[in-house]
């Protein structure tokens, strides 16, 4: 079948030119990586071990990627969805698309982080779940506790010299979440980066208080 030959042939000179565009900047991600793992309190992470897996999405109408993770006990990976023609962008968004999904694989290296995420997420279920718009709460929580560092927090802004996108709306989806959360905890985000501490109870409180201002 033509149709599905051409097809395959643009998926795969697609997927090739992503490809190269994430090998030719391992150096970053390495660096984030890097600080990553001081913030998430992990000292050894195989970035080498986890395999990653580009697709394509033929219908999608996204601008953007958009990645996920797979955390089981006998195999461990992250897939990157490009939408179908998608262009490389001059700027570094994917990188922090990626690194994000690899954030909350070290968060789940480090169990004490985990369940103090969980045990917090419990405490405040009333109001994460109000907020979720049905996302479970843990992760709900987890998911504005990594944007608040990258891609949308200071943690991008720091290793990729772009500026947090101030977000003051109400939010009402996910991603609004993201860049509310992002824009209003950049300063103990920036503590936390620049002091190379571990995410904490106060960290994550803070979060948690933040969130508690939207009515």
């Amino acid at each position: 079948d033509s149709d599905f030959i051409s097809h395959w042939n643009n998926s795969s000179e697609q997927l090739s030119s992503w490809k190269k565009y994430f090998q030719s900047n391992q150096s970053l991600l390495r660096q984030v990586i890097f600080n990553i793992k001081k913030i998430s309190g992990i000292k050894n992470f195989a970035l080498s071990n986890i395999p990653i897996y580009l697709i394509t999405v033929p219908y999608s109408k996204d601008k953007e990627i958009n990645a996920w993770f797979s955390w089981t006990t006998k195999e461990t990976f992250i897939v990157v969805e490009i939408p179908f023609g998608l262009k490389i962008p001059k700027d570094s968004f994917p990188l922090g698309v990626l690194v994000h999904e690899f954030f909350h694989l070290m968060i789940r290296k480090n169990k004490k982080l985990f369940l103090k995420i969980d045990e917090i997420s419990k405490k405040n279920e009333k109001i994460l779940l109000s907020k979720s718009d049905g996302m479970p709460r843990k992760m709900f929580l987890e998911e504005l506790i990594v944007s608040s560092f990258i891609p949308e927090g200071y943690l991008y802004e720091k290793v990729f010299y772009t500026k947090v996108f101030p977000c003051t709306i109400k939010p009402k989806s996910l991603l609004d979440w993201r860049k509310f959360i992002a824009f209003y905890s950049r300063d103990i985000s920036k503590d936390y980066v620049d002091n190379t501490q571990v995410i904490d109870d106060r960290y994550i409180k803070n979060l948690v208080k933040i969130i508690k201002t939207v009515k």
